[in-house]
């Protein structure tokens, strides 16, 4: 299918959900009563404005759209199928594409190609972030979409996941070599979880292979990672770390999680620390990074509510205001060595925001963010920056 097609295709979607009485239709296929197929139509789009402030490097002011999805997605008895597609920068882009199989209302196996459970922020739909954007430690020590296959269960208070993932190239697969692979496993435990208060702990790991370069003279496969991160914004595509590492033997991470919640007020938090093991002659590398950030409802819904699917807090009801704050320090800067530096850059970040739930399709955001970056930055030496954006949101 060549482009015009896709997009012809893609249009005729948008406006079957848009102009649709409902979003949802089922097929019978069969005599019992569960034996049809449910297809929902869905996707979204994002308009974002930036002005940036005391910058010396020059970013653009300006709006733009900065995502729009097209989702389909079917249902036959146990099992679920989603497609997920982006349509960014004039490019048709894979988001979600993946089977799974719900074991009982508590348990579900999944494959294909989808975002790996680890951390909270990592997976926190874009849609309804409490931020124009994930944190900058999030960006840069979270995972990526991969193919691979999960299992996840969980009960009132416990939650446990563990999967396999290939690398960053399996989906495209035009790279020499072969390619990389990662276990990851994620733990979490809710030992308070009332209508009014929560406590919320837990801990994600992962062992990955870094992800393949081709193969070098004598035809070993060539493994590197990339570490990167936006300025809290999606209309300037300049990016301050964007940290690459060559002659990778493997990588472990982890990350921290809690949160706790009582009535209108939540606090949220991630702590990430990275070590990669390098060939021989080259230096293994450590980085750390972690965040904060807290809301308090100010109008409308005055409770923050607990979903035990996903180990998130939920999105407030219609008509609801909402003020967030959120302070992150993500540190890539190793060392010197004999051979190299590994500085990879240090940003300090202070987010503050406005965010109103018109209803479960709109929303608006305001945000406001400072950012000082140190030295060894895409930027040159030490600068701040502030910048302030604004956001509609549409879901369908």
């Amino acid at each position: 299918m060549n482009i015009v097609k896709i997009k012809n295709f893609s249009l005729g979607l948008f406006l079957f959900c848009i102009m649709g009485n409902s979003q949802s239709l089922n097929v019978k296929t069969g005599e019992g009563e569960d034996d049809k197929i449910s297809v929902t139509m869905g996707g979204r789009i994002v308009f974002d404005g930036a002005l940036y402030f005391d910058d010396k490097t020059p970013l653009g002011n300006g709006t733009t759209i900065t995502d729009t999805r097209l989702t389909a997605k079917m249902t036959y008895k146990k099992w679920d199928v989603k497609i997920d597609m982006g349509f960014n920068d004039k490019k048709v882009n894979t988001k979600d594409l993946h089977l799974k199989y719900n074991i009982n209302d508590r348990s579900w196996v999944k494959l294909g190609y989808y975002g790996e459970q680890f951390g909270l922020e990592n997976w926190e739909g874009s849609a309804w972030q409490k931020f124009m954007t994930a944190s900058v430690s999030t960006q840069v020590f979270g995972t990526s979409r991969q193919l691979g296959i999960t299992y996840v269960n969980w009960n009132d208070k416990v939650y446990y996941s563990g999967g396999i993932f290939s690398d960053n190239d399996a989906i495209s697969d035009v790279k020499e070599g072969n390619q990389g692979y990662a276990f990851i496993g994620k733990l979490s435990y809710a030992p308070l979880n009332s209508k009014k208060n929560l406590i919320h702990l837990g801990i994600s790991a992962e062992y990955r292979t870094g992800n393949r370069n081709g193969v070098d003279e004598n035809n070993n496969t060539q493994r590197f990672m990339n570490y990167s991160s936006n300025l809290d914004t999606r209309v300037e595509k300049k990016k301050p770390i964007n940290f690459t590492l060559d002659q990778v033997k493997n990588q472990l991470r982890f990350v921290a999680e809690f949160i706790t919640a009582s009535g209108p007020f939540f606090l949220q938090g991630e702590y990430y620390n990275l070590h990669v093991n390098r060939r021989k002659d080259y230096h293994s590398y450590d980085a750390y990074g972690f965040y904060a950030q807290s809301g308090l409802l100010l109008l409308g819904d005055q409770l923050y509510k607990y979903n035990l699917e996903d180990r998130r807090l939920k999105r407030p009801k219609d008509k609801t205001l909402e003020l967030v704050v959120r302070y992150d320090y993500t540190d890539l800067n190793d060392g010197f060595f004999s051979n190299e530096s590994l500085k990879g850059g240090r940003i300090n970040d202070f987010s503050a925001g406005i965010n109103y739930y018109l209803n479960k399709y709109i929303g608006f955001k305001i945000n406001y963010s400072y950012l000082s970056l140190g030295n060894n930055n895409n930027f040159g030496t030490k600068e701040n920056i502030n910048l302030l954006q604004g956001r509609v949101l549409v879901v369908f």
